[in-house]
């Protein structure tokens, strides 16, 4: 096992432009920004710093990730029934010039075909944050995920799943237009979601050539399942997010050394601002487990959502590690959780 060392996550130059542009325009207006999130602390100190190299990820993918960062975390059990209620009145309201669009680009499918795969993902809204009671572990959805699309039928059902499953979808698909019947249902739910505060970017629609495959978290092409990441860490990280919880880090760690069921584990505290942390992890191979000690609530409960990992605690330690398999479904991860009143 590795010596332990402490991880810190500097500020990027992407964060610190993104604080300079908050404090310049927020005036006491909370600002969602990806890389800014959480307390101003940063953290310098002569520990061994481990520092996340500069990628470059595509605008568009970093807007799809920030739709689904703020649509997993919506406590609103309802809202995508409630979305696909309204989707449906809209498609009907335009009834007409859908099935236009069918005959023009000689599509295989009827509006009827388009309502049936609405109803059908209403249905399968059950599976999201649904908790397995054999293992404890939930369905929590995956990310940003791609997946390629032939023809109108495949778009349009992909589109769906976004709503349903909650995560943001990118529909690889090369045989559209900007007048195809693909394009037009896109255009009705975007307008839709923006009627619920969700970030349109949810579901994007792009030829297969155009988007960086290695960014996304999983791409499902001709009908196959290919998760574009590694899900293989000995790594085990302890978040502590300020200083009052030095001391509680510490005893974890010491802990989990002492342990033999964990001597096979690297054990890490990290600190640093909670934007660049969660980051920064999921910039990571799937750590086996992570902890964070923190007294806000609201972090809490997206560090449970938005971390990529089997086994996510918060103020618990790392009280339960369960090998069990980080996938799934082709749309879900299997996540234990420890914390109360989490989902």
């Amino acid at each position: 096992m590795e010596n332990q060392e402490l991880v810190i996550v500097k500020d990027s130059f992407l964060s610190k432009i993104a604080k300079a542009f908050k404090k310049i325009f927020s005036r006491d207006k909370d600002v969602e920004l990806l890389l800014n999130e959480g307390n101003e602390n940063n953290t310098i100190g002569t520990e061994v710093e481990l520092i996340q190299g500069t990628k470059y990820v595509q605008l568009e993918i970093l807007d799809a990730r920030r739709a689904y960062r703020k649509y997993v975390i919506n406590n609103n059990k309802n809202i995508s029934n409630e979305i696909f209620d309204y989707i449906q009145n809209k498609l009907q309201e335009n009834e007409t010039e859908i099935n236009k669009l069918i005959e023009i680009n000689k599509d295989e499918i009827s509006f009827e075909n388009i309502l049936e795969y609405l109803e059908k993902e209403k249905k399968n809204n059950g599976k999201f944050k649904l908790k397995n009671e054999k293992t404890g572990s939930y369905n929590v959805p995956v990310g940003v995920i791609g997946i390629e699309c032939e023809n109108a039928k495949d778009a349009i059902q992909s589109m769906f799943k976004a709503i349903s499953t909650r995560n943001s979808i990118m529909v690889l698909h090369d045989n559209f237009s900007k007048y195809s019947t693909e394009s037009l249902i896109l255009l009705i739910i975007k307008e839709c979601l923006k009627n619920f505060y969700v970030d349109e970017n949810l579901i994007q629609m792009f030829e297969k050539e155009e988007i960086d495959l290695n960014s996304l978290d999983r791409v499902i092409l001709n009908n196959k399942n290919n998760d574009v990441k590694t899900h293989k860490s000995n790594t085990i990280y302890i978040y502590q997010e300020n200083d009052a919880f030095e001391n509680d880090v510490r005893n974890e760690v010491e802990r989990l050394q002492n342990n033999d069921r964990y001597k096979s584990y690297d054990i890490k505290p990290i600190k640093g601002e909670f934007g660049n942390v969660i980051n920064y992890l999921n910039s990571q191979k799937e750590a086996p487990a992570v902890c964070m000690y923190t007294n806000n609530t609201q972090r809490a409960y997206k560090f449970i959502n938005w971390i990529n990992s089997p086994n996510v605690f918060v103020n618990t330690g790392i009280q339960k590690n369960i090998e069990t398999s980080i996938i799934s479904s082709d749309f879900y991860n299997s996540k234990y959780v420890l914390h109360e009143d989490v989902f």
